[in-house]
């Protein structure tokens, strides 16, 4: 057998027919539904007229079809182009143009958005629209004509892609990170062993977006091994609702950013105390480095949980983990590189590092994700030194090999667990006709670990106010990406040639800030 996630989800369902697969709210999918569902998806996009390799673009908001559909393509060999729903109309666009899906599956409230751009999108003959019929095809319609048993023939291979996972790109323009079955699912065995073993056992909490690696890594996962996927809502965080369902569902395992702690921590003494979460043993932090306080604190809520610190990329897959027993151990270490990984930290020139010298990551091994950046040939070939993989990052490594994260894709900012390319950011403020100049970082936030902050130099005999160029930046970046607040200098900060030195506009910022 083909190791494909269609493949393995299908025995899933052949071992726990009627065990729950998904939760989302009220909604509850057994494995022999989900079975069904994704078989009929795949019958329908087959009668509209695609075939293995072709793409089909989602644009929903977390919710239990997420994973019928993800499941149905992948039988068929027709590779999923998962869209930030955040991402504004012009983001939307570039992204469907880039990877030219032959159709779209959305939701409805995405119906004005899709409208304003279809237009513009070259590719697309079909679209389908769960909860309206605004599209060409109601998604429950299609369900309900299409064949529960797989009508399809052609054998889908493991190492075929399964989906275009679509990175943020220093340069503005997101770059589809090609990704096939067999690496994603050897990735996913060797994270469930290094996370004491997941089982069929485990009820997962989502958190993060479904379009996001993370939340697709990890329910992806739970359908290999007959768990349950609990999905949380993704309009809005609320850190009490959080704790009610670890409580109410007994969730066994969840993935978080380090603001999703402090907000849940923040909480009242009276409204945490509510609440047993006595059945959580793991609980995973990723995008971000945990401050000490924050550690300890979360240390002593979630007093019986297994807390481990990650690092990894949508390109790398889960590059390395620091596990419960060494937390007070390695502070601020993002831990060893996983089973089957290796990591080496190279300077400019491509000669590795010394102990303690910050070197760039590169990453090669078992369950490294990229194949290539699609139809980005230079992109594809800036990213690998040989077998070995890199997205930029940079850290250090101690004597006994273990990383600690020094910048994230260089200038990179977290913000809520969120990447925002400075570059992106600033391409749309030095539009601004008062702007001569800009430099886009990120500084200390309590909320949100960073946010994005704008620092300008005027042009000669302009005026502009920090509100201006806020409210300058909507529709133009999704809400993430656009500053939360800016400052106006008399010169920026510039090396020799001219070139703006981030760095040193940063750093002033984070001086008197603990770590």
């Amino acid at each position: 057998m083909e190791l494909t996630i269609g493949n393995l989800f299908s025995a899933s369902a052949a071992k726990y027919p009627e065990k729950i697969a998904v939760i989302y709210k009220n909604t509850r999918f057994t494995y022999r539904e989900v079975e069904e569902r994704s078989n009929r998806i795949a019958n329908g996009l087959l009668k509209m007229g695609l075939k293995k390799g072709d793409r089909c673009a989602i644009l929903f908001y977390n919710r239990a079809e997420w994973l019928e559909v993800y499941i149905g393509m992948a039988k068929v060999g027709i590779i999923a182009v998962p869209v930030n729903f955040r991402f504004v109309a012009a983001e939307i666009e570039y992204v469907i143009n880039h990877s030219r899906p032959k159709a779209m599956i959305y939701e409805e409230v995405f119906e004005e958005t899709i409208s304003a751009i279809k237009g513009k999108l070259v590719t697309v003959k079909d679209y389908i629209c769960l909860g309206s019929n605004h599209g060409d095809l109601d998604y429950i319609q299609l369900l309900e004509e299409s064949n529960p048993n797989l009508e399809y023939s052609e054998d889908v291979n493991e190492t075929d892609p399964f989906f275009f996972g679509y990175t943020s790109g220093t340069t503005g323009f997101p770059k589809g990170a090609v990704v096939e079955h067999r690496n994603l699912i050897v990735h996913h065995l060797a994270v469930s062993k290094e996370l004491g073993g997941l089982n069929q056992n485990d009820k997962m909490l989502l958190i993060m977006p479904l379009f996001h690696s993370n939340s697709t890594w990890f329910l992806q996962m739970m359908a290999m091994i007959g768990g349950t996927a609990i999905i949380y809502q993704s309009t809005g965080f609320e850190p009490e609702e959080i704790l009610s369902i670890i409580h109410n569902e007994q969730v066994t395992i969840t993935s978080v950013v380090p603001t999703m702690l402090t907000m849940m921590l923040n909480l009242p003494d009276r409204i945490r105390e509510k609440y047993s979460l006595s059945s959580l043993r793991v609980l995973l932090c990723s995008s971000a480095p945990l401050m000490t306080n924050t550690r300890e604190r979360t240390l002593e809520l979630f007093s019986e949980a297994n807390l481990y610190e990650g690092y990894g990329a949508t390109e790398t897959g889960t590059v390395s983990l620091l596990p419960p027993n060494e937390m007070h151990k390695k502070l601020r270490s993002v831990g060893r590189p996983i089973i089957g990984k290796q990591v080496r930290l190279l300077d400019n020139n491509g000669n590795d590092v010394d102990v303690g010298e910050i070197g760039e990551i590169y990453v090669k091994g078992i369950g490294t994700l990229l194949k290539e950046y699609w139809e980005q040939p230079e992109a594809t070939k800036e990213a690998f030194r040989g077998e070995w993989l890199s997205v930029g990052d940079t850290a250090r490594m101690d004597k006994e090999g273990y990383l600690y994260l020094e910048d994230r894709k260089k200038d990179i900012i977290i913000s809520g667990g969120e990447n925002v390319y400075p570059t992106e950011v600033e391409n749309v403020i030095a539009i601004h006709p008062s702007v001569a100049e800009v430099a886009v970082i990120g500084v200390p936030d309590e909320h949100w670990g960073e946010r994005v902050h704008a620092v300008i130099e005027l042009k000669t005999g302009c005026s502009c106010s920090e509100a201006e160029i806020i409210d300058f930046c909507r529709g133009k970046l999704a809400g993430y990406k656009r500053p939360r607040s800016v400052d106006f200098i008399g010169a920026l900060a510039k090396n020799a040639t001219g070139k703006i030195i981030r760095r040193k506009i940063r750093d002033p910022y984070w001086e008197n800030v603990k770590k």
